[in-house]
């Protein structure tokens, strides 16, 4: 029975796997992929996350266009305890890093979010995250200058609640570069 099982099934998903398909260069904006949710996220010149499409899961609010393209202004994100999720941050900027850079921020619950970003955006030399402070950090990514692309991979936090995150790059969180991950179970 086990031979029978080796010389019919594996060969069905070896086939299965080789014609599943090339790559699809079209990403969706919310897909699951191993059991992880990516979120392809937007990081732009108006200092906002924007998302291309609306998705499940996603609190998206008024649109922008950039690069004659139009994206939806990401406000939140629904996620459920232990969710496997990826947060993929990309850069649309043509402005020098130094000025124009991204980054995402997971707060802990009931972290001071305009407290943290204060101290924050004087720490340049530590990717704007105050070291002091990095106990309030659940997840984060790097900076992204334009063009960059940087993630993170984490499980959605056990207790349930509302988690801020934000941009820690001087000017941003205070132009609105924040957002709510809400976790229920």
């Amino acid at each position: 029975m086990k031979k029978l099982f080796t010389l019919l099934v594996l060969p069905l998903a070896f086939m299965m796997s080789a014609c599943s398909g090339g790559s699809d260069d079209s990403q969706q904006e919310t897909e699951t992929t191993s059991d992880v949710r990516t979120i392809d996220v937007y990081g732009i010149d108006q200092m906002k996350y924007v998302v291309k499409e609306e998705a499940e899961g996603l609190q998206t609010g008024e649109t922008y266009t950039v690069n004659g393209e139009d994206y939806f202004l990401l406000e939140g994100i629904n996620a459920t305890t232990g969710e496997e999720m990826k947060i993929a941050l990309t850069t649309i900027s043509k402005i020098p890093a130094s000025a124009m850079s991204h980054n995402w921020v997971l707060l802990d619950q009931g972290a001071d979010a305009q407290a943290f970003n204060a101290a924050s955006i004087k720490a340049k030399d530590n990717e704007y995250i105050a070291p002091d402070m990095t106990n309030m950090v659940l997840e984060n990514t790097a900076m992204a200058a334009g063009g960059e692309t940087v993630e993170v991979e984490f499980a959605a936090p056990d207790s349930t609640g509302d988690y801020e995150y934000l941009c820690t790059f001087p000017g941003h969180y205070a132009g609105g570069m924040k957002g709510t991950l809400t976790v229920q179970e």
